[in-house]
């Protein structure tokens, strides 16, 4: 079976590498391109997975976003082709959607943003089978597949995830340091546009407050003021959920890292509006997400929450029992999917 998958996101090469490696270790060829955007080449380096780039941007806006699509669609196109291509996974992709109905193959992929409107309008008309975790708040219709896992446990599952403390000194950490995980997104993909998170001066006030619990780590999209670089970390992408599975606490606008946290055992405090069925069923069943979505009090908000759950000397206690109830719902989705490939592509 030679199986195409598209890559246009970090947490995209993230999720998928450790199904890629169970394809080929069961004999089947996949072919990895690469649309790049925030080093998601880099990740596939230290996976040591191969990739052909197709493109350099994903788009700053509408008009450059369309135009991308034109050309990568082609190369997909191209590429699908070329490679023989009996099935095409990945997350929903136009490209890969269009690929898979011109060449009349199966295109299977996993959706948990329910903002993607463009990206599930293409799969909706062209994809065979679109997979949603349980609480996904849109019905897809007969080619949705709703399936008990979150994203974040094709690689954070206990099976293939384990930290290593020794990991926490590339931020000068060590286990038992307490710290917290700040990450602030750049708001320019496209389900980002119309919507904006806390300003710079905002951004700063909560780091300061933070740091009355102990270091401050921050991960950014985009440019920041100098003064938030004593802050920032740069360590190997393979490195950095190790360093995250540490933190007393995550705070930021960044529902994939929030939600990453919560997979390893640590509460979050989602900073936006912008946030999802998963989320949805991480607040409100396993109780690990908090969500501050008041635009107009956001700041004050947060630093409430903080408050209310640093001052536990037993957070992490919970969060580490909290997470086990997760764990024991949600089946391990990579062997699921492959199991899933082999049945529907013969």
């Amino acid at each position: 079976m030679n199986v195409l998958i598209s890559i246009s996101h970090p947490a995209w090469a993230h999720q998928f590498h450790h199904i890629i490696k169970l394809l080929e270790k069961r004999g089947h060829k996949v072919k990895v391109l690469v649309i790049k955007k925030d080093k998601n080449w880099e990740i596939l380096d230290e996976y040591k997975i191969p990739y052909t780039i197709i493109g350099n941007s994903t788009g700053k806006n509408r008009l450059e976003k369309a135009f991308i699509l034109i050309v990568s669609t082609y190369r997909h196109l191209v590429e699908a082709i070329k490679f023989k291509t009996d099935v095409l996974i990945g997350r929903p992709s136009p490209m890969m959607a269009i690929t898979a109905f011109l060449t009349g193959k199966k295109n299977i992929a996993y959706c948990d943003t329910e903002r993607s409107v463009e990206s599930l309008f293409f799969s909706k008309l062209f994809s065979y089978k679109i997979l949603t975790p349980k609480f996904y708040r849109k019905n897809l219709g007969k080619k949705q597949m709703r399936v008990e896992t979150f994203k974040e446990l094709f690689y954070l599952h206990p099976k293939y995830f384990k930290p290593n403390p020794e990991d926490l000194k590339l931020v000068g950490l060590k286990e038992g340091d307490k710290f917290t995980f700040v990450r602030f997104v750049a708001w320019n993909a496209s389900h980002d546009m119309g919507h904006k998170g806390m300003n710079n001066e905002q951004k700063l006030k909560l780091i300061q407050h933070l740091e009355k619990y102990g270091k401050v780590l921050l991960s950014a999209e985009g440019e920041l003021p100098e003064e938030f670089n004593k802050y920032l970390i740069h360590v190997p992408h393979t490195k950095l959920h190790s360093i995250m599975s540490y933190a007393q606490l995550f705070v930021g606008d960044g529902l994939t890292m929030a939600f990453e946290c919560n997979m390893m055992g640590v509460h979050s405090i989602f900073t936006s509006e912008l946030s999802s069925g998963a989320g949805d069923e991480m607040e409100n069943i396993y109780k690990l997400l908090i969500t501050v979505d008041d635009n107009e009090k956001m700041l004050e908000k947060t630093i409430a929450k903080v408050d209310e759950l640093l001052k536990d000397p037993n957070l992490q206690k919970k969060a580490k029992e909290k997470q086990k109830n997760l764990l024991e719902d949600k089946i391990e989705i990579n062997e699921w999917w492959v199991n899933y490939l082999e049945e529907e592509v013969k």
